[in-house]
């Protein structure tokens, strides 16, 4: 398809189309069971939408913009099936409630099962319930009284799913607006170092002061630190790019190298700190794709890709769970030094992710202040509980399950069921239980979406990320430099290896590492961050186009 503005306007315009479908979808499988959803949520998410759907035509006509309109598109498609799940769970008074979510829980097993014996229980049958003895009929949905929605427009209007979208929205511009004008990247290239100081002060701050992986509220301050870090070590790497093919057995000159290594090292300090493995694993895939790029030597990458696979095994070989290297003879003696250095966190996501319905034992270095944390709230409950265990040893087991399922395993399990119980097309929107996933809106949001929409909405999101991938790599291949080369290459990293990460950590191709899926998961700064860089990959875009059309580079400001 050709790259034209109308077309594109006419695919966001069906976009909108059919999430208004999808949100009278939910809002019907709602009344089956018993409760209304939002309704000014629903016009608040076609709204946003449409916003979107006309944005081209702003950005065309008074920006002139020329860029591939395919990057926008297929990051608005993700962001309007975000926006479908995020309804379907905001919606659901179980998954919104907090004291009330087993009353909840209850009033809709209570409608399904009230409208089952409507339609199926003949007349005597229910008259022996005690009910009407009226004869099996059809569930008439508009003479019910569901129960209704509790949010206002006011709050609605004021909510964080409100603000982020309109602050990401307005970054997008923004990033277009600036970037497109050459003064400004090269500030950024000349300045990069200076940049990455001044962003790490304040992360450094955040993370100290952050609980549970969260700071400023409930937002996380280090996602919009991906764009500094990035462009620090793109303009590092575009002055010593060149200098780098000098090398001797493969490996390049120490002082030109030395700057890169501290430069990549830095974003790993807070992440440290928080033991954020995920974000670890994103930035680590991230620079090593720059790096790639930017060396031309094929000894240099050989060298390069043999040295990362050489630590990645040994990391994972160290962070097995025992269970799995006690299969390969000698494998637990020779993981023992690797697995005694290795944070708790990572050991518990790999023990998850390659045995996670099997608890470790309760002496398990790290599980133990988690088996014992439990075990204290039991015995404050039951004092009797240590002379039961002493009469019977096998109920430590027994415990050691519940804790394990209660602390850990439960989030990735619930996932797990849904993904099954979705199968090939799901159980329809409104119709599945992705509101016994806790935090679906955020990191399992590949779960929500794949119980009620199958394998066919799981390839959709997919293919819709794909599509975005190789247009961000098509952006970088026909850059004009190789600081906006590597801009484009990284910023399309970013957003394609947390894409990867997230949804391979939730089918169990990776282990879980809670980070949020682009322009999909519900989130504060993931959603402000990811708008800007798509704002970011279509300046770089609007750049290559005008360089294709010489005569036109006066449209540059």
């Amino acid at each position: 398809m050709k790259n034209r503005t109308s077309s594109h306007v006419f695919i966001l315009l069906l976009i909108v189309a059919i999430t208004a479908i999808s949100h009278y979808s939910i809002y019907y499988g709602g009344l089956i069971r018993g409760y209304e959803t939002s309704f000014y949520s629903g016009v608040r998410n076609i709204g946003l939408l449409a916003i979107l759907a006309l944005l081209p035509i702003v950005l065309k006509h008074a920006f002139k913009f020329s860029g591939n309109w395919t990057i926008y598109t297929s990051a608005v498609l993700l962001f309007s099936i975000g926006l479908t799940v995020q309804y379907r769970l905001f919606s659901d008074p179980e998954y919104i409630s907090r004291q009330d979510r087993a009353a909840a829980r209850e009033a809709k097993i209570r409608t399904l099962q009230m409208h089952y014996i409507q339609e199926n229980y003949s007349a005597e049958k229910k008259q022996i319930m005690g009910l009407p003895a009226t004869p099996p009929s059809p569930v008439d949905l508009s003479k019910e009284t569901p129960r209704p929605s509790e949010e206002t427009l006011t709050a609605v209007l004021f909510s964080g799913k409100t603000i982020n979208p309109l602050l990401g929205l307005f970054g997008l511009i923004a990033a277009i607006l600036f970037l497109r004008n050459e003064k400004v990247l090269e500030f950024l290239q000349n300045n990069g170092f200076l940049i990455v100081l001044l962003t790490l002060g304040p992360l450094i701050v955040a993370a100290v002061t952050s609980r549970a992986g969260k700071s400023i509220g409930n937002m996380t301050p280090w996602e919009p630190a991906k764009i500094p870090f990035l462009i620090g070590f793109a303009a590092i790497l575009a002055v010593l790019y060149k200098n780098l093919a000098r090398t001797y057995w493969g490996l390049p000159r120490a002082k030109d190298v030395v700057p890169l290594v501290f430069m990549a090292a830095l974003p790993f300090v807070p992440f440290f700190l928080l033991k954020d493995f995920g974000q670890m694993m994103v930035f680590s895939a991230v620079y090593a794709t720059l790096y790639l790029i930017a060396v031309r030597r094929f000894t240099q990458r050989s060298v390069f890709v043999g040295t990362v696979l050489l630590v990645v095994s040994i990391l994972i070989v160290g962070a097995l769970p025992l269970s799995t290297q006690e299969r390969i003879p000698l494998l637990p003696t020779v993981a023992a030094p690797v697995k005694s250095v290795l944070p708790d966190r990572i050991q518990q996501r790999f023990h998850l992710w390659l045995d996670g319905f099997n608890p470790p034992t309760p002496e398990t270095s790290w599980w133990k202040s988690d088996y014992d944390a439990y075990y204290k709230k039991l015995v404050e409950k039951d004092p009797n509980l240590p002379q039961l265990l002493e009469q019977d040893p096998d109920l430590q087991r027994s415990i050691n399950v519940d804790a394990w399922f209660d602390v850990l395993a439960f989030q990735p399990a619930q996932a797990t069921f849904g993904l099954a119980s979705g199968g090939t097309t799901g159980r329809g929107l409104g119709l599945g239980y992705p509101e016994l996933i806790p935090v679906a809106d955020s990191d399992y949001i590949f779960a929500a979406l794949a119980e009620e929409l199958g394998l066919f909405g799981g390839l959709l999101l997919t293919l819709a990320l794909l599509v975005l991938v190789s247009a961000g790599v098509r952006t970088a291949l026909d850059s004009r430099d190789m600081f906006s080369k590597l801009c484009s290459i990284g910023l399309t990293a970013f957003i394609g290896f947390q894409a990867l990460v997230n949804i391979g950590g939730i089918t169990r191709a990776l282990p879980m590492t809670g980070i949020t899926l682009p322009f999909v998961s519900h989130g504060g700064f993931s959603l402000i961050t990811s708008f800007v860089m798509l704002g970011m990959l279509m300046a770089f875009s609007h750049r290559n186009a005008l360089d294709r059309r010489p005569d036109d580079i006066k449209l540059l400001p």
